[in-house]
């Protein structure tokens, strides 16, 4: 095919028509959580974070105790969607188990909106990766929106990272917009701030920039309070709450194991479930080669002022080095992966790619097949079965613990890679200005 656009339109619509031909049969846990946190929006309006909690969870129609650790643009969201669809969810006890069940228009309707930022993702990609020659750009675009792990997200399990994903590529593709592409970069954290790594690299862009960068900073920090003013204006003492919601839950052992994304993490975590040994002390310490890794990338950006490559290895940092890293985390990785193998050369690039196709793997080696009918009450076997011919279903800890192990290591190998040879350049620097003082 000559014309790269009429290439992009394909991808495009091939991924956009495996994406509506699964959305409507499959439905996650969260989706049934989500239509909780909309009720909650509805009835408390600008008071919500004070009814965010865990506590009470089935007296407010929540069918999970998982408290509410979001920014709240999705809350907002999901009360747009519930007040339009409606929808219902189902929880009870029979038999000794617990059943869960998501109208389908609810789940499909939310999904629709998650597929439409995962479009907007690709198309991103793609224009991010211009520059870099047209046909670059639309492999980049391929190898995100066929991704299965991508797709696996958006429609079938059904989880909102390419929202706040497309809203902070969208701030990075408009940065000649001095006044506009801060605020977006900042709007994507109040919708998630799993992005928050990103988010420090173009801060520390700015500060680079001198006092001309105070501006872009302090739109940055707007972008992620303005969502915030209603609740600010008309129900202040509900924010109270909002620090200790924003924490998450405390640092555990992250079980189920074939959920969790981070090796070193899952695998101090098995050594712990199987031979009963105490590991939580070096779990408790993530953040030490979290705060390593970031401090690398950002010397490495000090010197290779490229905001793309650098807020993407940033991103590449939180899920090399969180405690809890869980499945749909990896859908913003593919992306950055991606953005990083078509802006570097050598290993660099071979390994980004790599690892964007290691992690198309998971949604394989699961029994994804699971997620069509354990919350619908009326599954369509036959996609049931249709989709069990294209899962291994890979059951215990060990299979999931290996495939973890090796995801952190590419990422640590793509980290250390990148980064270490600026180091160099910072000892350089330094002894200038040492010589400057003698």
């Amino acid at each position: 095919m000559r014309h790269p656009e009429r290439a992009l339109a394909l991808i495009l619509l091939v991924g956009l028509t495996v994406r509506l031909a699964l959305a409507p049969y499959s439905a996650g846990s969260d989706l049934a959580q989500f239509y909780g946190f909309a009720g909650t929006m509805l009835e408390k309006k600008a008071c919500f974070y004070a009814y965010a909690d865990w506590i009470g969870y089935s007296g407010k129609g929540w069918p999970y105790p998982w408290p509410y650790v979001y920014g709240p643009v999705l809350a907002y969201l999901l009360a747009v969607i519930r007040l339009l669809v409606g929808g219902s969810v189902e929880a009870f006890w029979s038999g000794g188990v617990y059943h869960v069940y998501v109208d389908p228009t609810w789940a499909f309707a939310v999904k629709l909106v998650f597929i439409a930022a995962d479009t907007a993702v690709a198309l991103l990609i793609y224009a991010l990766l211009r520059e870099r020659g047209t046909w670059e750009s639309v492999v980049g675009s391929a190898l995100y929106y066929l991704n299965p792990m991508v797709i696996h997200v958006s429609a079938v399990y059904g989880m909102f990272d390419a929202v706040p994903l497309a809203v902070f590529l969208l701030g990075l593709h408009l940065r000649n917009r001095e006044n506009i592409s801060p605020a977006f970069q900042g709007l994507s954290l109040a919708i998630k701030h799993t992005l928050l790594f990103p988010a420090v690299v173009s801060l520390w862009e700015y500060l680079l920039g001198g006092v001309g960068g105070l501006k872009k900073a302090a739109l940055l920090f707007a972008g992620a309070a303005v969502p915030f003013l209603p609740m600010l204006l008309l129900c202040p003492s509900s924010l109270r709450t909002l620090p200790r919601l924003m924490r998450g839950i405390e640092v555990g052992y992250p079980l189920p194991l074939s959920y969790s994304m981070n090796g070193f993490v899952s695998l101090l975590t098995y050594f712990h479930e199987a031979h009963g040994v105490e590991t939580l002390i070096f779990i408790e310490h993530w953040y030490v080669p979290a705060g390593i890794l970031l401090f690398l990338t950002l010397v490495r950006h000090s010197f290779e002022r490229n905001p793309v490559v650098s807020a993407s290895l940033a991103y590449a940092t939180f899920t090399a080095s969180y405690w809890r890293v869980n499945p749909q985390y990896l859908l913003p990785l593919v992306s950055f992966l991606i953005l990083v193998a078509f802006n570097t050369r050598g290993n660099v690039r071979l390994i980004s790619l790599f690892t964007a196709f290691y992690i198309g793997i998971w949604p394989i080696l699961q029994p994804s097949e699971f997620w069509f009918h354990v919350h619908l009450r009326n599954p369509n076997w036959a996609v049931v079965r249709f989709m069990g011919h294209f899962t291994i279903g890979v059951w215990g800890d060990v299979p999931y613990v290996a495939y973890s192990l090796v995801l952190s290591i590419l990422l640590y190998a793509l980290l250390l890679g990148s980064t270490l040879p600026y180091l160099k350049n910072l000892k350089a620097w330094l002894s200038e200005k040492s010589g400057v003082r003698a």
